[in-house]
């Protein structure tokens, strides 16, 4: 790629850190399509050439992939039917919360209906389509899918908020300060810093790992949590949690059984340095993974196999969703969120204008969302021999959806959730409507308040995967779940 047109956006140095440069000629440089590289800059760039160039390398490079996703949809399928399921969707589904197919599109189709129905999916549409004429000068504001994530970015910011002025408030630093206050006042917990021993470390100490125990206020041990933040060559790209040793009793004859605690770590891949400043979208992510570790950490179970995590897929992204709510929360934000240099705390109004920004375009990547769903379905359900290929498929959706897409791309050949959520993708959607029913009941306005932080951590967190998720969200909210408070955190 051309190097100044890369330069505007990633600095040399910043990129060499991240893609060792292949190149000695200066007005080259060398791009990884590893995410926090190419999300940048189609997030950033102003050049649609290098935002086009970027999207399509990214999304046509492991053409492989195709042939392993046949395969394992294939083997999927063989599987389920000697079984004596339907398809694999109809084995994974059977003990989920949705139950079946039929349930999990009904699911879907009334989320699309609703987005589609009150025209704000197409109003968002039409913006980005005009700012693409105005800024391109060009008369055909037709979207590519390298167009949709630049100019909702500009677009916000624009309509009086940049998210990136957040930065400067948002270290590393802050938001461990931030997810410790959170604990303490929400659950009465503590989180402390102990130093790693060498046994304990899988990299060197220049790969700034850092070891927080957690305890409740009778001081007995509830876990330990890793935190793997910063990327270095070889390790995992993206960002999860991961369950290094499920929390459950060791000796259940004994009157008073030893409890094996959860061990847990977070490896995420921010902006390089113990005391980096954080994009607001990193910071929303280490919230999301943060609460997978809450549920592991908090839950305490018989058995190891229904510990934390490992929980109904389609309400195990409840907590982590309910979570994500608190890198927007004002209560939190004005505690946590203080200048690097001068430690004066984020302003109010800055606040403010974060929380009227976070449902602008949200119909977008909630559809988005329902696409990759509904795709994740057909794929795993009955094959139907007029399908075609995967491809044939995905382009097909997205013209049904009225979502951008390249001829010729295979953004779903690195989708990674096929394999570890395959037939469940529609869990994310599923629990963000648990998640904002509970933020909206019990938390929004009053977000560490402890009275209801009791009832999240005994009434659902502490059971893990072992009571029917209807019946920890009964409890919490004290009435049946509703998709009303998902919608009016959209403002629809």
């Amino acid at each position: 790629a051309d190097a100044s047109w890369v330069e505007a956006i990633i600095p040399k140095n910043i990129l060499a850190a991240h893609v060792p440069q292949q190149s000695k000629n200066a007005s080259t440089v060398t791009l990884s399509t590893e995410p926090h590289i190419s999300n940048t800059l189609c997030k950033y760039s102003d050049n649609p050439a290098l935002r086009k160039l970027v999207y399509i390398e990214t999304n046509t490079s492991c053409p492989e992939n195709l042939d392993v996703l046949d395969a394992l949809i294939d083997a999927r399928h063989q599987v389920a039917v000697q079984q004596g399921f339907e398809s694999y969707a109809d084995r994974f589904l059977r003990d989920k919360m949705a139950k079946n197919q039929h349930n999990v599109y009904a699911f879907l189709q009334s989320l699309q209906k609703r987005i589609l129905s009150g025209g704000q999916y197409r109003k968002e549409m039409e913006t980005l389509s005009n700012a693409k004429r105005k800024v391109e000068q060009v008369h055909d504001g037709t979207l590519e899918p390298w167009d949709v994530p630049f100019y909702t970015g500009i677009l916000k910011a624009q309509n009086g908020f940049d998210v990136s002025l957040l930065s400067p408030y948002l270290t590393v630093p802050n938001c461990i300060d931030g997810m410790t206050t959170l604990v303490k006042q929400l659950f009465g917990i503590t989180m402390v810093e102990e130093t790693m021993g060498e046994d304990e470390r899988w990299d060197s100490a220049e790969a700034q790992v850092r070891k927080f125990v957690f305890a409740d206020e009778t001081g007995r041990s509830l876990g330990t949590m890793y935190l793997d933040l910063h990327p270095r060559e070889g390790k995992y790209s993206h960002a999860a949690h991961f369950t290094v040793q499920c929390g459950c009793v060791l000796d259940g004859t004994s009157d008073t059984p030893e409890y094996q605690t959860p061990i847990v770590a977070l490896v995420c891949n921010m902006s390089p340095g113990a005391g980096s400043l954080l994009n607001h979208h990193e910071v929303e992510t280490l919230f999301h993974e943060f609460g997978h570790a809450l549920h592991s950490l908090l839950s305490r179970t018989t058995f190891q196999h229904v510990s934390g995590t490992r929980a109904a897929m389609d309400f195990v992204e409840t907590p982590s969703h309910l979570f994500e709510n608190y890198a927007w929360d004002p209560q939190l934000l004005s505690v946590m969120a203080r200048h690097y240099d001068t430690g004066e705390p984020v302003p109010p109004e800055m606040i403010q204008k974060l929380s009227h920004s976070r449902n602008e375009f949200r119909c977008i990547e909630t559809q988005n969302q329902i696409l990759y769903a509904l795709f994740d379905q057909a794929i795993f359900g009955v094959p139907d021999p007029n399908q075609g290929s995967t491809m044939d498929l995905f382009a097909k959706l997205h013209r049904e959806s009225n979502v951008p897409y390249a001829e010729g791309t295979h953004w779903h050949s690195r989708f990674g959730h096929l394999v570890t959520y395959g037939a469940g993708y529609y869990g994310y959607l599923y629990s963000q409507v648990f998640a904002a029913d509970i933020w909206k009941h019990g938390l929004e306005g009053n977000s560490l308040q402890r009275t209801y932080g009791d009832d999240v951590w005994h009434k659902m967190l502490i059971h893990g995967g072992a009571k029917d998720p209807n019946i920890m969200l009964r409890d919490v909210l004290k009435r049946e779940p509703s998709v009303d408070a998902f919608f009016e955190s959209m403002e629809l």
